[in-house]
């Protein structure tokens, strides 16, 4: 135990004394606006409200259609696996910075010596285990029969033993630094497709109302010109009207029932899309569940939106933090490869006990130990290193552009949704007071018509424009909706810094890589963990 004792004591020497090579991780820095976006500003219990951003339109049917895609959505459940596997891989990345102690027993039967001695020559010997053994004290038995040389053994032993690579370059706490950022890159990922999924959800279901009520009105304006041909047929018959007004009559009628199809077409559609993001089976996709009816007058649009800092946004967007957790990872992968230039250095100690005879294992004068070590360098490659160190710094190169490219993205989205909410709002304003026009407009027409001022035209005109009209309206109303919906996504969803991916104990983690407080616009950050001592050269 003394010879154990003393491996360990030399191998926590030599950790605490060795440094991690390949260059510690800083946040690129990035040309951020300093002011904040044009947004009303949120108390702070407001603010923790908004994680479930949803919820804010008060329908009960969005609710359970997003609750459904967030516990069955594919998607998501492909992605919880791969966070899963990174897990596992940071355990096992971790374990590597410790020894490995393994417990063997052993039993073996050997021969020494000949059956049949060769003239004048020595025994030749041979072991049934394939390893010898010691010739001494202990339970031999003599071979019957054939040559008087040969005899065999039985041999026992129980040991311990221990075997460590010393990370004297750092390269194993850099691969351990590499797991754990793409623990947290696999994690954010989770979190960007759940995001995504709600609006996805929000954004199908406001298509969904939106196609509803078109149809609605399709339906509305096909029962008035039914009700208005049966009533142009009887004009006919009595010669009020001409054979041309009829017919414009008819072709109207027409006109309405060939555009219902494609709209209940497109309801279809996003049905079938809803059922893809709540995780319905094949089954159920081809059942076509019905949903509740509604109306966008059922709805509750969010008026007041929150103040996000630029800084703010690059620290919370899920797809900004995993574009960083990966290039977290492929930094301290370069670690990892610029390790492979220098040796490596190995320990090993075995302590145990090895008799003949298995009654007398645990005697005190059978107790083995033994302890080494060993250095391993390379020589010549023929380039190998090098060309795997050059691939690991072309790769960190890449996340960073990924990253810069993630950040400017974010960016692009935000500025587009808060156009996209102040243009759908106009847009809305503008088409309710165009549908009162026309509605105004058609009034007046049939009027002049029934008075015999106008010709049938101008009703049919009239009717045309308010149809129109009524369906822009429905798009425009909906666009108002998925308009909240791409700026709660924008600006990354909820608004408070913990993640669904994460739990506690791989939050700890994530708060190894915060970046350093009263930066300038959270350019600069720096990773503190250091599962060994010694972690800076």
């Amino acid at each position: 135990m003394t010879m154990m004792r003393s491996a360990l004591i030399l191998c926590a020497v030599v950790v605490l004394a060795g440094c991690a090579v390949g260059p510690d991780y800083e946040r690129p820095s990035i040309d951020l606006p300093k002011s904040a976006f044009d947004s009303t500003l949120l108390s702070q219990k407001q603010q923790k409200s908004l994680a479930y951003w949803w919820t804010r339109y008060k329908d009960p049917t969005l609710n359970k259609l997003i609750d459904e895609a967030l516990d069955s959505n594919l998607d998501i459940a492909l992605q919880a696996q791969r966070v899963r596997q990174a897990r596992a891989e940071l355990g096992y990345q971790n374990a590597q910075l410790y020894p490995s102690v393994q417990g063997q027993a052993q039993a073996m039967r050997e021969r020494v010596g000949s059956a049949v001695p060769s003239s004048g020559g020595s025994s030749a010997s041979s072991s049934s285990a394939g390893s010898s053994g010691s010739s001494g004290a202990g339970g031999s038995s003599a071979a019957s029969g054939g040559g008087s040389g040969a005899r065999r053994f039985n041999t026992f032993s129980v040991a311990g033993t221990l075997n460590y690579e010393l990370d004297f370059w750092g390269a194993l706490r850099r691969a351990d630094e590499q797991a754990r950022g793409q623990l947290l890159s696999s994690a954010y990922s989770q979190d960007s497709i759940r995001l995504q999924t709600v609006a996805d959800v929000v954004t199908n279901y406001m298509s969904l109302r939106s196609y509803q009520r078109q149809i609605r009105v399709a339906k509305e304006t096909i029962k008035t010109r039914v009700q208005q041909y049966h009533l142009d047929q009887k004009r006919y018959q009595y010669g009020a009207i001409d054979k041309l007004t009829l017919l414009q009559t008819q072709s109207a009628l027409q006109s309405a029932r060939a555009e219902l199809p494609p709209l209940e077409q497109q309801e279809s559609k996003i049905r079938t899309a809803l059922a893809i993001l709540t995780g319905k089976t094949p089954r159920q996709i081809m059942a076509n569940t019905k949903l509740p009816k509604g109306d966008f007058s059922d709805l509750t649009l969010p008026r007041d939106l929150p103040v996000v800092l630029p800084s703010t946004l690059v620290n919370r967007r899920p797809d900004i933090r995993a574009a960083e957790a990966s290039l977290i990872a492929a930094n301290a992968n370069v670690g990892v490869a610029k390790a492979r230039f220098f040796p490596t250095f190995n320990l090993s100690a075995m302590i145990g006990t090895q008799a003949f005879n298995i009654d007398n294992l645990f005697e005190p004068y059978t107790k083995v130990e033994q302890a080494g070590g060993s250095i391993t360098a390379p020589i010549l490659d023929f380039g190998r290193i090098n060309a795997q160190y050059r691939s690991a710094k072309a790769q960190k190169a890449e996340a960073e552009i990924q990253y810069r490219q993630t950040v400017r993205q974010a960016f692009q989205d935000v500025r587009n949704a808060l156009d996209e909410v102040k243009y759908s709002r106009e847009r809305f304003q503008e088409v309710q007071k165009q549908v009162e026009s026309y509605r105004q407009t058609l009034k007046l027409a049939n009027l002049r018509y029934q008075v015999g001022r106008t010709n049938y035209f101008d009703v049919l005109d009239a009717q045309r424009n308010l149809y129109s009209s009524q369906l822009n309206l429905a798009q425009a109303i909906a666009a108002r909706f998925t308009a909240t919906a791409d700026l709660y996504k924008a600006l990354g969803g909820g608004w408070t810094d913990d993640s669904d991916s994460l739990t506690p104990a791989m939050q700890e983690v994530a708060n190894d890589y915060a970046p350093v407080k009263n930066a300038k616009d959270g350019a600069h950050a720096a990773t503190t963990n250091a599962p060994a001592p010694g972690n800076n050269p």
